[in-house]
């Protein structure tokens, strides 16, 4: 296995690998349902396992590596249902704070959320999918970063380890990408007009339908398979 840390020499403790192993396994590089052994994990970083081992611990408490008894960890399985239990809670936090966004926005801030719906609907309309979902990414954590509640927001972060386990796949049919930008452009009306009740009600409906969409992409992907 090809590892940056290993041929840089950075592997140094518990947080270095656990950052790489996290993007390996959100990049797909690393496979749901791959068993990570302890000593071989080891190998690829060439230090002791002891790290390894605070590591995957680290990964178990993000919810992206189960640590099963007698066999060491496994990169967590997304499917459906978990798609869609996850992204009901998600939906709820995001709600939450896109009407804390809203009670608190002030013209800076509005001003910002803006330009970044600007270059999204930009990269939207040239298909430019990498890049949009680049500026999604920093619509949505700019108004968890700014609606006031950092409880919800170390909370949001915990459950979207999970959720960037597939979140793209989400995108992947245009109706779908379609929608959400609708979505967005729904979202940003009522902003304007400082509608709280109204930009809850469309985030949530948003992250739900995007559960949804998400849910079946993984369906598709096993029906691929079986």
């Amino acid at each position: 296995m090809n590892n940056e840390f290993e041929e840089n020499g950075l592997a140094q403790n518990s947080e270095d690998i656990a950052n790489d192993l996290r993007e390996r396994i959100i990049q797909g590089v690393i496979a749901q349902g791959q068993r990570l052994v302890e000593r071989d994990v080891a190998k690829w970083y060439a230090i002791s396992r002891t790290p390894v081992r605070e590591a995957l611990k680290i990964l178990s408490a993000e919810g992206l590596v189960v640590l099963r008894p007698n066999r060491g960890a496994e990169v967590t399985t997304f499917n459906a249902e978990m798609a869609l239990k996850l992204f009901e809670v998600i939906a709820e936090l995001e709600a939450l704070a896109a009407r804390g966004f809203a009670e608190h926005v002030t013209s800076g801030r509005l001003r910002e959320i803006e330009e970044r719906h600007e270059r999204m609907r930009q990269h939207f309309e040239r298909g430019e999918l990498t890049d949009y979902f680049a500026v999604n990414n920093a619509i949505h954590e700019l108004i968890i970063g700014e609606c006031g509640n950092p409880i919800l927001a170390e909370a949001h972060e915990r459950l979207m380890m999970r959720a960037r386990l597939g979140r793209h796949m989400a995108l992947a049919d245009q109706s779908r990408w379609e929608e959400a930008m609708d979505e967005h452009e729904q979202m940003m009306t009522v902003l304007r007009r400082h509608d709280c009740a109204a930009v809850a009600a469309i985030w949530r409906r948003h992250l739900l339908n995007s559960g949804r969409a998400l849910a079946q992409q993984l369906n598709k992907s096993l029906a691929v398979l079986a």
